[in-house]
């Protein structure tokens, strides 16, 4: 952290991450990661979407 110019007695470290809203985000393309979280269900259906369906263990992830 000394190196980046933070003094490490206030700062303990800093952190990053790939989940899978980002993974999604990089797949279909999307612009704005927000445009996930806004509950547009126009928005969704035109991603592909299905928002009120839940997956299931006999359809899997991708029916």
């Amino acid at each position: 952290l000394r190196a980046c110019g933070l003094d490490p007695d206030v700062y303990q470290g800093f952190a990053w991450g790939m989940g899978i809203d980002r993974i999604a985000m990089l797949k279909y393309g999307m612009p704005d990661l927000r445009q996930l979280f806004d509950s547009d269900v126009r928005w969704l259906a035109h991603y592909g979407f299905k928002p009120l369906e839940l997956p299931t263990l006999a359809g899997g992830l991708s029916s």
